[in-house]
């Protein structure tokens, strides 16, 4: 616990650094600055979570760059405390201020034991657990594989699991330490830490006297917390993007709460949607989040906007190239193993009859299946299986997505019909309030345009989801978002109705059934964790699982391979499920593989 700990605050310096600096660069840029009159101001950031986020975006970036030149090691970290220094040195007044001031609200406020025993609660969940299947059959070697040689050419024919690049990986090969002698896998739980603190704002009720639909997916994203606390020991890429995909959506719902008319706090969660499909491949429908800010920067601003709308594509190309180029170098494909597109011809490029049989293997297992012949079954033959499949909860939620579906579209047509009447546009259809039947008239509630975009948001990725490989582990998320959010913003429109006395009650209700749940959960979590507990884990981590292994020497090197079941864990290194699956494409690793026979 201690060891992670210390790994959570060099993290937490190190980033902070780099997204203050970062941030405050991108609002110094005149394209990205709000007018006010006739004069541009930079963008003042409200969450600290923004400057630690952005610090993650770009120091994951780096390694990933760092990892097409070298291995991400000692040297990445030197040159990142270096960069840390040099920018420090540059904004120390303004970073320290902005210290000051969030440290004396949050001492002010009575938050810093709240915040303070969260942190040191998930970095206790953090040092020991369960480490994930995947961990040991792949998620560690990938990790290793970037800490001693960065990028390696054909790397998927070594281990088709290899293939399936991550941006997390490289993030955690750069913040593991091994170069210390004992490699730390705290990334999925610091990814977890910023959820959970962006999670306890739901305390903020008892301040506005009222709720806003950012709270019921804060809600969301306690029970998801309580879920993977005994897992977030393992650096799977599922719960780095979970935990993100959560985070962007209560941001976004706090910016509508808020009403942020600034175009550029959209742009960068946009833009940070970007960045979790590099982490993992089915968070792309959230990038069409990025139809909020160029809608609103092209009405506003014209053709002037196209500036800013360019620069947000620059930013994401430079977030995106990286990933790419490792899927390109590792597999021979742009995404491996998705084969429709099908750019390259390289030596080491697995064969496209392997990675379409793996990528078909991907979509039935999602579905609930082992054969991969179940690929051409129809949806009304394999989704009563994988409905079957489900927990109650997932059941229970899948079901309320259903019958929100038809209440979302009349919302649709509400919106649509009031609009093209020409009585009501936009938010001037909600202050004027043709019906009352969506009408919300608190100052912090979301406008019901808003509401119909980022609902929409969530039934697209349902269906994304459900329609390509949906594995419940990572998607749980996606059946939970849709109902939540509708109801959410019914909830908060009975909310408005009700008098205060019989909100009072109905307030009271809620917070005993909340702390209810609360302590359950708590209750649970200590039950599970007494037979695991150990007190050399209050010191240091929990290590990757060892595997009684085979080695074979192959060109001089040695190659070490499991003779019952297929993982190999992070010691034995390197490790593949196959010897003689792979050829050595010259004399050193460092030349690549090829696949057999060639």
């Amino acid at each position: 616990m201690l060891a992670v700990i210390a790994n959570w605050i060099y993290v937490i310096i190190t980033t902070y650094i780099i997204g203050y600096a970062t941030l405050e660069g991108i609002s110094s840029i005149g394209c990205m600055q709000s007018a006010k009159g006739q004069k541009k101001t930079p963008y003042t950031y409200k969450y600290t979570e923004s400057i630690l986020v952005a610090g993650i975006l770009v120091v994951n970036v780096y390694a990933e760059l760092f990892s097409l030149i070298t291995r991400v090691s000692l040297a990445a970290n030197l040159i990142l405390l270096l960069a840390c220094f040099l920018l420090y040195y540059q904004y120390r007044e303004g970073m320290n201020e902005r210290l000051i001031v969030g440290m004396g609200r949050i001492v002010s406020t009575g938050s810093f034991w709240l915040y303070l025993a969260i942190f040191l609660l998930m970095a206790y969940g953090t040092s020991h657990g369960l480490m994930h299947y995947d961990t040991d059959l792949y998620h560690a070697q990938a990790i290793r594989w970037i800490e001693e040689f960065g990028v390696v050419k054909g790397l998927g024919n070594l281990h088709l699991r290899l293939g399936y690049n991550s941006a997390s990986f490289a993030l955690s090969a750069l913040y593991s330490g091994a170069f210390l002698g004992k490699p730390m896998h705290a990334m999925a739980g610091y990814f977890a830490l910023l959820l959970a603190w962006q999670s306890a704002d739901i305390k903020s009720i008892a301040r506005r006297q009222h709720i806003i639909l950012s709270d019921f997916v804060r809600v969301v994203a306690i029970y998801y917390l309580f879920t993977i606390f005994d897992e977030m020991v393992s650096p799977a890429s599922d719960y780095f993007m979970a935990t993100m995909v959560l985070y962007i959506v209560i941001h976004w719902l706090d910016l509508y709460a808020a009403h942020e008319r600034a175009f550029l706090p959209y742009a960068l969660l946009s833009i940070c949607a970007v960045y979790i499909t590099t982490i993992k491949l089915s968070a792309a429908p959230l990038v069409l989040l990025a139809i909020y800010p160029i809608v609103y920067i092209v009405k506003k601003n014209g053709k002037k906007g196209i500036i800013s709308i360019a620069l947000c594509v620059l930013l994401c190309f430079v977030i995106a190239i990286p990933y790419f180029v490792r899927n390109v170098i590792q597999t021979g494909w742009l995404v491996y193993p998705f084969t429709g597109i099908d750019l390259f011809n390289f030596a080491w490029k697995i064969p496209y009859e392997t990675a379409l049989s793996d990528a078909n293997e991907i979509t039935v297992y999602g579905r609930g299946f082992t054969d991969v012949s179940m690929i051409a079954a129809p949806f009304t033959e394999w989704f009563p299986t994988w409905l079957t499949g489900l927990t109650l909860v997932n059941k229970g939620m899948l079901m309320l997505d259903a019958i929100c579906l038809p209440v979302y579209l009349g919302c649709v047509l509400y919106f649509l019909v009031s609009a093209f009447s020409g009585k009501n546009k936009g938010t001037a259809m909600e202050k004027e309030g043709i019906t009352k039947i969506f009408h919300l008239s608190h100052r912090r509630t979301v406008s019901l345009s808003d509401f119909i975009f980022i609902e929409g948001i969530a039934y697209i990725a349902l269906f994304y989801f459900l329609f390509t490989s949906p594995l419940v582990r990572y998607g749980c998320i996606y059946l939970w978002l849709p109902a939540v959010i509708l109801i959410g913003r019914f909830v908060i429109l009975f909310d408005n109705r009700i008098g205060q006395d019989i909100k009072g009650y109905i307030y009271k209700i809620v917070i005993v059934a909340f702390a209810a749940f609360m302590i359950f959960k708590f209750g649970m979590l200590i039950k599970d964790d007494v037979p695991r507990f150990s007190g050399a884990n209050l010191i240091s981590q929990q290590p990757y699982n060892s595997y009684e292994l085979e080695e074979k020497e192959i060109n001089g090197e040695i190659f070490y391979y499991p003779t019952e079941g297929d993982r190999t864990g992070y010691d034995k290194f390197p490790s593949t499920p196959n010897p003689d699956g792979f050829t050595m494409a010259d004399e050193s690793i460092l030349d690549g593989f090829l696949p057999a026979g060639r």
